[in-house]
């Protein structure tokens, strides 16, 4: 994809069940490197420190991710109100839709090369 392209290693992270879902973002992004289920707070930590970016949606690794100082994109759906629960910090950008089914893709491209 346009990520490995441009010389970045995407990283997919989540919990074992989350697998069928990391699983369809694998088929669709080729180049990443599927984690799911492979790593603990503290890894996912170190690797926030390492990264250019980080996206996903509202979740307690992507509040770990923010707080590590790694630029990121926070993905909220009508489920949670972002104004209680983003994670806050400089290099954070919130979007947000009644479903995430609504966002679409190029405005997240956007807010990926605003960072």
């Amino acid at each position: 994809g346009k990520l490995a392209t441009d010389g970045i290693q995407s990283v997919i992270l989540g919990t074992k069940g989350e697998s069928g879902l990391a699983h369809e973002i694998g088929a669709a992004c080729k180049d990443a490197l599927d984690l799911t289920g492979h790593t603990d707070l503290g890894q996912i930590a170190a690797l926030a420190r390492r990264a250019t970016i980080a996206i996903g949606n509202d979740t307690g690794p992507m509040h770990l991710i923010a707080a590590a100082a790694c630029p990121s994109v926070v993905l909220f759906s009508a489920d949670s109100d972002y104004t209680l629960t983003a994670p806050r910090g400089p290099a954070v950008t919130v979007l947000q839709r009644n479903s995430l089914a609504e966002l679409p893709v190029d405005e997240v491209a956007a807010a990926l090369r605003l960072r």
